[in-house]
């Protein structure tokens, strides 16, 4: 049953975009939270170099949010 559960969720969440009111009034736009939001597709998506250069990007964000 633990198995059967998060196949079922994962179609629902895939995709999902984040946003938040608070980065939209501090004039980012858009106003995504990209440690909320999921992609099921993920890097499978993206060129060879693309993942290269974006490997540590989305921990590198989540830093600079921490410490803004």
């Amino acid at each position: 049953v633990s198995a059967y559960i998060p196949t079922n969720v994962i179609p629902i969440t895939d995709g999902q975009i984040c946003l938040e009111t608070e980065l939209f009034y501090r004039g980012i736009r858009p106003a995504i939270n990209v440690g909320l939001s999921v992609s099921r597709v993920g890097s499978a998506a993206q060129l060879k170099a693309m993942k290269q250069v974006c490997g540590s990007l989305k921990l590198e964000l989540a830093q600079y949010r921490e410490m803004a």
